[in-house]
This record gives C-alpha cells, structure tokens and sequence, in this order.
C-alpha cells in the first residue's frame, strides 16, 4: 500500500511539472514587424532582456513579422508568447472578440501619427487624399489600421484613396522616395529613423498637420488615440509644430504563459529600463505608470501582481 502511495505521489508530481512545462515554453516568440522598421530591433533588445534577466530554461527570440494585427493573430492562435502591437491594432482585435487569448504586459511608445507626403503630390489637407496613393506596408499591418482609423474619421471612404503595399518599409521608403506613392500615415515615434531618411533634406516631404476639429474627430471616434503634437524641428524642413494624433504601442502577450513567468518578464522590462532606453531611443517612455488610462488588452495575472506591487493599480 506504501508503495502504491509512493506511485500515486510520484505520478501526481509528474503531472504537475508537465503541466508547469506546458504552461511555459523553451521559446519565446517575440512577434514585431517587418525589418527595416523599429519593432524589431525593439523586439531583439527585449529578448536580449529576458535572457538575461528573467530565472528559467528557455529562449526569447524576436522574430520579424507582418505587423501588428498579424502578431495578434498569431498570438491567439499560439504561433507567438509576446509581441510589440500598436495600439489601434490590438484594440481591433480585442472589441472584435478575435483574441481571447491576448492580455497585456506594458506600454513603451507614445507615437504620434506621421501623415508624410510628397509635396509633387499636391496634398495641402486630409481631404487632399482622396484618390492618392497611400502606403499599407503589408494587409493588417498597424499602418493600415490606423489609416483605416483615421480616414473614416475624415469622412474618406476606403474606395477613395489606393492603398499600397510594397510589403516592408524598407521597399515602402523606395517607393515614397521615388514616387510610387503619394502618402503614408505612420504611427512612429518622433525622430523616427524611417521618416528621417525619406524626409531628406525636407524638400521632397511634408508632415501634414492636422485642424484642432480633425484632432477632435479622431479622438471622438477612437478612444485609444490622443493629442500628440510632433515638435517643431524635429526633422529637417520641419519649422513648425505638426499637430497630430497618436497611440501607444503595447507589449502583449499570451494568457498561456504562467503568472510567475509573466511576472518576472514584467519586472524583469521595468527593471532594465535604462538598457532598453540605451538600445532604441522608443523605449524613452517605457515606466510603469503609463500603463494608467491606457490598457487596450486585459492585463495578464502576472503584469497586475507587478503593477500592485509598484502601487501603480
């Protein structure tokens, strides 16, 4: 009887260390976006953190992408455990009841909206992009989100613009440089390297700066947005303030991982700010109290316990 007992206490240990297992994977897939953009050296400085800095027998990686909206799919659909998402995408998501699954870490990057185009285009206003040529990066990417977003604010149907897809930005900054396209509405942090390198001189683009009743017509219909200016200056050509919309980008991962690992990945990114901040210049906002007003995806279980404790909620 001893023996059986033994047996049964052996078992019930065994299934517990695979279910502990399961729960938590070797690897970690970080989802991002496509090379050439911001994400996924953003996504690589996090691995690097979690690596090095979160207890466990495993492997983060980030891997390069579609975009925010496919990073959320695949997410939910377990081909991911994290991503970086832009916020709209993963507000999408989350009221379209598509990704159950998904719940958030933190927000790192407040970034304005970026409306570039090319002044040969002849675009003096928002209403000025009907029937032009607008850059999506790649179908679901956060860019066509956003800009999806934001036209239907506008009053501008789908069908009234031709939207783009070079596939990547790297292709996407040939083709706004050489004329392929007329415009791109891109939500990136000020300073952005991308913007920086088509703007050029600042003779060849033009940030577009929005009315105050354009600004109040993108936040009436899409609570996630807010009021963020792009400073005067802050690429060449640019003497003026642009007054914009924009979004967080987020840090999502998947309810799949266990509270303790969430937990210490969590602390783990908060912790090791000052590293982050030195390896990409987006992560200047990374603190934990911005995770205030701004959840766009349930906290997971492990995120909450670290927030508590920081007395941020």
């Amino acid at each position: 009887m001893k023996r059986v007992t033994t047996l049964l206490i052996t078992l019930a240990l065994c299934l517990i260390t695979a279910a502990a297992l399961a729960a938590d994977p070797k690897f970690l897939r970080i989802g991002t976006a496509s090379l050439g953009g911001n994400f996924f050296p953003m996504g690589a400085a996090l691995g690097t953190v979690i690596n090095d800095k979160v207890p466990g027998d495993f492997k983060a990686t980030a891997q390069a992408s579609s975009g925010s909206s496919y990073n959320m799919t695949a997410i939910q659909e377990g081909e991911q455990e994290l991503a970086v998402c832009q916020g709209p995408a993963v507000t999408d998501a989350v009221a379209g009841g598509k990704t159950p699954n998904v719940r958030t870490i933190g927000n790192y990057n407040a970034t304005p909206q970026h409306i570039l185009v090319r002044n040969d285009a002849n675009i003096k206003s928002v209403a000025d992009l009907k029937g032009k040529r607008l850059e999506m990066i790649g179908a679901g990417d956060g860019v066509e989100v956003s800009t999806r977003k934001m036209l239907t604010a506008f009053g501008i149907k789908w069908e009234d613009i031709k939207a783009e897809y070079s596939g990547n930005r790297v292709q996407a900054a040939s083709r706004l440089k050489t004329g392929g396209v007329d415009a791109i509405i891109d939500a990136t942090g000020v300073g952005s390297s991308w913007i920086t390198d088509i703007m050029g001189d600042g003779k060849k683009f033009t940030l577009l700066s929005l009315t105050d009743a354009e600004v109040t017509q993108v936040l009436t219909a899409n609570k996630e947005f807010s009021h963020m200016p792009i400073p005067a200056n802050a690429y060449r050509g640019q003497e003026k303030s642009v007054n914009a919309v924009g979004v967080w980008t987020v840090i999502v991962v998947t309810d799949k991982l266990s509270e303790e690992l969430v937990y210490n990945i969590t602390k783990a990114i908060f912790e090791n700010a000052q590293f982050l901040k030195e390896r990409h210049n987006y992560f200047k906002d990374l603190a934990p109290a911005n995770i205030k007003g701004a959840i766009v995806a349930p906290l997971h279980p492990g995120a909450e316990k670290f927030y508590k404790e920081a007395n941020i909620l």
